[in-house]
């Protein structure tokens, strides 16, 4: 009977990281401009694996190493563009996977879901304002653009939630 609860508790702790959102990998990519904010984000997310890339490297980058970029991405369950800058970076670059823009109105070539989170300040009239994580995903939709406002780490979190 005690080897069945190893085997048990084994097998819980061997599933528990894609339980607990161990299978979500998220890229954050900014510029110097907004570190803090990527900061403060990458150490508020909870997701299973989360990598940060500076947008500088991209800025005039070869049509190779663009690729690598996206191909990268294309194994990630998500990536948050933060700011503008970082934007226009990849602006022409076409992604596969959800794009999370934050503070920024510019255009992208994603050609997946893409959600616009704003702080309150910053946030377009259209955007709608989300209180908590949870209240996301009923917001978010099928398909399209969407534009969120509110606590920029809590509607992010929200976003990637909804999104598992």
């Amino acid at each position: 009977m005690k080897k069945a609860r190893w085997i048990g508790l084994l097998v819980a702790i061997a599933f528990a990281p894609s339980i607990v959102g161990g299978a979500q990998t998220v890229e954050v990519l900014f510029t110097p401009t907004v570190l803090q904010q990527a900061v403060s984000l990458k150490e508020s997310l909870r997701v299973g694996r989360l990598e940060s890339s500076s947008a500088l490297s991209l800025v005039g980058a070869s049509a190779d190493r663009k690729k690598a970029y996206t191909d990268k991405i294309a194994a990630t369950s998500a990536l948050v563009i933060l700011g503008e800058d970082a934007l226009k970076a990849v602006a022409d670059m076409e992604f596969a996977v959800p794009v999370i823009v934050v503070n920024a109105t510019g255009q992208t070539a994603a050609k997946g879901r893409v959600i616009r989170v704003f702080d309150a300040a910053s946030a377009p009239a259209g955007a709608t304002a989300v209180s908590s994580a949870g209240a996301v995903k009923g917001l978010l939709g099928a398909d399209g653009e969407v534009a969120l406002k509110g606590p920029v780490n809590t509607v992010v979190q929200g976003v990637l939630d909804a999104l598992k």
